[in-house]
């Protein structure tokens, strides 16, 4: 049988949801408005993927692997630098 205490409840548990939904609301249109405010893109404070650029394949190197103590150095190298290797 509905109680008061259930209707009540069930108030309450609405009004928490309700609250939620706008508190998300307010929190998605501030995120939005920065993004608009900062010409879309928005860095991220830990120095993530995000923030930093896109690399050029200039900038990676190939990589081969010492054929005596295994290594991994730039290809066409000379030494690997390891000491006690003989190459």
């Amino acid at each position: 049988m509905i109680s008061l205490s259930k209707i009540i409840t069930l108030v309450g548990i609405l009004a928490i949801v309700w609250f939620a939904f706008r508190l998300l609301g307010k929190v998605q249109r501030q995120r939005a408005e920065s993004l608009r405010r900062h010409g879309g893109v928005k860095a991220n404070p830990k120095g993530g993927p995000r923030a930093r650029e896109k690399t050029d394949a200039a900038d990676t190197q190939e990589m081969a692997k010492c054929s005596v103590c295994g290594v991994y150095v730039a290809a066409g190298s000379g030494r690997c630098g390891t000491p006690g290797c003989p190459r």
